[in-house]
């Protein structure tokens, strides 16, 4: 070990003893929460998200320093690090600013590999007072923690076996932007998505299934035609790119979803962001194919990343029997 890794160490060190005599800090607190969360969504909305064969190391910059929860061996070899708080199979350690960027809220991984993050997620997050210089209407600690929760979903995901290849396949086939590209471009296409999504809202508020049933084949039938159109006039076949981004986007924004029913006082009606589409729209339409298969008791949990067509699959073949 070098001379500058030990005074790091030595340094580090010294800050996690006089962060012991104080009790947590607030920035170790929140990362206990952060996986107190997790075995509530594992509990309640989720099984497996917190099986230890999916977990993800968590980095979360801190205002003058970093920390990491449940690191791999990888990062601490690479950043002088210090263990300050363990329990519950949390490890927490200590370690300097890994970057200068000024927000983090995400999943990375990489193809290079001398990174932490080399063919394996990782997530990252900026502290709660960091966010709220970025998304000012972020203030509480629970509107912090879902998008954490959100983010954090993402790594689940791509835990799972096969995910990240299909991943891979998929936007190395199609663009990723292509449908933020296609939505802006062409108002058919836009309001095509629109009308697909209202279906799928009149589906998930209708009272009997036979209506429902109605409101799917309409939706499906519509969904057809746009894509058949972007094939024919534009050359790009899109269905694989469009079921993977509902299944990634769809099932994190549930996660929000039923974390904010969980925190309690929530009303879906005043939060119409989750269920609107937006330039991204594939967030709602996702989230509204969920939301439909819950009120359809159709199981998708198990399978939607092992298949990214596993929950438009079942609603067309809910449609004809």
């Amino acid at each position: 070990m070098n001379i500058k890794k030990t005074i790091i160490i030595i340094l580090l060190a010294l800050v996690a003893m006089s962060a012991d005599a104080q009790s947590l800090n607030k920035d170790v607190e929140r990362l206990q929460y952060v996986y107190a969360l997790k075995v509530v969504i594992n509990d309640s909305i989720w099984s497996g998200f917190a099986d230890k064969q999916y977990d993800v190391p968590l980095l979360y910059y801190g205002d003058t320093c970093c920390y990491v929860v449940n690191p791999t061996e990888k990062f601490l070899a690479k950043y002088p690090s210090v263990l300050i708080h363990c329990d519950n199979n949390i490890q927490i350690y200590q370690t300097e600013k890994v970057d200068d960027k000024p927000f983090h809220m995400h999943v990375t991984f990489t193809d290079e590999e001398s990174n932490i993050d080399y063919h394996t997620p990782f997530m990252r997050c900026s502290s709660l007072e960091q966010t709220s210089k970025t998304i000012p209407d972020v203030t509480s600690v629970n509107e912090w923690a879902t998008m954490v929760m959100h983010e954090y979903f993402h790594g689940f995901q791509f835990k799972n076996d096969g995910y990240l290849d299909t991943y891979e396949t998929i936007t190395n086939t199609v663009l990723p932007d292509t449908l933020i590209a296609l939505a802006a471009c062409h108002d058919w296409y836009r309001e095509s998505i629109t009308q697909e999504n209202n279906f799928l809202l009149k589906a998930i508020d209708a009272n009997d299934i036979e209506a429902s049933r109605a409101y799917i084949q309409s939706f499906l039938e519509l969904r057809n035609e746009r894509r058949e159109r972007v094939k024919k006039e534009l050359c790009i076949d899109i269905v694989a790119l469009e079921q993977l981004y509902e299944t990634m986007e769809g099932s994190a924004r549930y996660i929000e979803y039923c974390l904010y029913r969980h925190f309690g006082n929530f009303n879906l009606s005043d939060a119409k962001w989750l269920y609107t589409v937006g330039r991204k729209y594939y967030y709602a339409t996702g989230f509204n194919l969920l939301r439909l298969s819950d009120k359809l008791r159709i199981d998708y949990k198990y399978a939607i990343f092992k298949d990214v067509s596993t929950v438009e699959r079942n609603l067309r073949i809910l449609i004809s029997e």
